[in-house]
């Protein structure tokens, strides 16, 4: 490898920390592919070598980024079935990832009450957030479902979800 490609790889990696978990894939592809173009001596390797490696990257954040949304919905569930009709408690989620990433806390209060004859299902108002002042809610729908209580909401297509679109 050239010194001027070796600068240009290092300067994508400082960069990547910079660029936030979007931008992952298509930094850490590019990367790839063009160190295996100048390896190989072939655009085309080095294209398809970047394609193959961003779509794996991006698919992996997408995955640990929906474990750790379901992991929230699931505590905020369990500590919404806990509770009776109007209690406030308080639900907390912590993942095994380093530095207490995508680790979330907030409270939760159950508004209402549905039960039909296909399912158990309770409205909850949510607070997401540390600081009680900073908190947003958000209302949602948890059900019954083989004995645990599980998130029955469908999510919102806006671009604060995410992946989760």
């Amino acid at each position: 490898m050239s010194p001027a490609a070796r600068r240009a790889a290092a300067v994508l990696v400082v960069a990547l920390p910079l660029a936030g978990c979007q931008a992952a894939g298509g930094i850490v592809g590019g990367v790839s592919g063009v160190t295996a173009g100048i390896a190989t001596g072939n655009a085309a390797v080095g294209y398809a070598v970047g394609v193959g490696i961003r779509a794996a990257v991006t698919a992996t954040l997408q995955y640990v980024s929906r474990r750790i949304a379901r992991g929230e919905q699931d505590s905020i569930s369990a500590t919404a079935g806990a509770i009776p009709l109007g209690t406030v408690a308080d639900w907390k989620v912590e993942h095994a990832l380093p530095f207490g990433y995508g680790d979330a806390q907030g409270s939760v209060q159950v508004v209402r009450l549905i039960n039909t004859p296909l399912a158990e299902c309770r409205e909850v108002a949510i607070g997401i957030g540390e600081k009680v002042e900073e908190r947003i809610t958000i209302i949602a729908t948890t059900c019954l479902q083989d004995g645990k209580w599980k998130w029955a909401s469908a999510e919102p297509a806006v671009e604060r979800w995410g992946v989760l679109q």
